[in-house]
């Protein structure tokens, strides 16, 4: 009889044992910002690198990693089994592992990453080692053979891409990672998710002859009313009315944060940016007219 009570309370120590080592392990799953998807937004050759010995993998832009307890999917090297994560928190001379370019924080703040110190995850799994650094609670940064990548977790990020959301996720992709100069030849590379209206304002735009003398009515970028371009954006949920749809985008480059409005209208089952509102109230087609 004694002999069984003893095994009775082996077995629920055990059980209290199992429990909360369970309980320990979702706390700390919880905790971990990495886990969930991601999807690769943006590459800029590392500050440590150059072009030439960093070439971009453009077919990465708009791919998706995800992170569970213990595999990543994600194209490339990322996609790893036996994953095993890490809190991290470093200055930025401990970022990527300590390979950027001093000074340190200087190189960090051009890749959006000014607080200090840097929360992050580290993780270990059977392809290697890999360091995510937080920008902010949507973005993640990491380098991969000499080339920074950008993930983000947005709700434009995890969208249809048929959706308002989706389709400024994508221009915004393409913009990022393209020449976000203010030119012909790059709004030509955005015909596709312009309005026919949109696109014609910007050719009678750029046919108007320029003075030398006069500073340009759009100086800088109208696709992220900036003049210094930002690092990162964040596509946030449309508010729909009809044939049109509001889609708020967040931009920053790690010290300030701007929000702008894509304004979206609906031809037959596609959805264009029709124009754009800015913070100050302004909108692009009003500097187009």
């Amino acid at each position: 009889m004694r002999k069984s009570m003893q095994a009775s309370l082996a077995r629920q120590l055990a059980l209290i044992v199992i429990a909360a080592a369970s309980s320990s392990a979702f706390a700390k799953d919880a905790d971990n910002p990495l886990l969930g998807s991601w999807r690769m937004t943006r590459a800029v050759v590392a500050p440590w690198s150059d072009a030439e010995s960093a070439p971009i993998d453009s077919a990465w832009i708009g791919e998706t990693a995800k992170f569970s307890a213990h595999a990543v999917k994600a194209p490339g090297p990322l996609a790893c089994a036996g994953a095993a994560y890490e809190m991290t928190s470093f200055p930025p001379e401990g970022l990527f592992q300590g390979g950027l370019p001093e000074p340190a924080a200087k190189a960090a703040a051009g890749l959006g990453l000014v607080a200090s110190p840097v929360a992050g995850v580290s993780l270990t799994c059977d392809t290697g080692l890999f360091e995510f650094h937080s920008a902010d609670a949507d973005t993640m940064l990491f380098a991969l053979d000499n080339v920074v990548w950008t993930m983000s977790k947005a709700y434009g990020a995890k969208a249809s891409s048929r959706s308002p959301e989706g389709v400024v996720e994508t221009l915004l992709e393409a913009h990022f990672n393209g020449d976000m100069g203010f030119a012909p030849e790059t709004v030509a590379e955005k015909q596709d998710y312009l309005t026919s209206e949109l696109s014609r304002l910007v050719e009678e735009y750029f046919a108007q002859p320029e003075s030398p003398d006069e500073v340009p009515v759009i100086d800088g970028d109208p696709f992220t009313d900036t003049q210094e371009y930002p690092t990162r954006f964040a596509v946030r949920r449309a508010s729909m009315a009809g044939r049109y749809a509001d889609v708020p985008v967040d931009f920053s480059d790690g010290y300030v944060t701007r929000r702008v409005v894509y304004r979206l209208k609906r031809a037959l089952s596609h959805w264009r940016v029709d124009d754009i509102v800015y913070a100050e109230g302004g909108t692009f087609k009003g500097l187009l007219d």
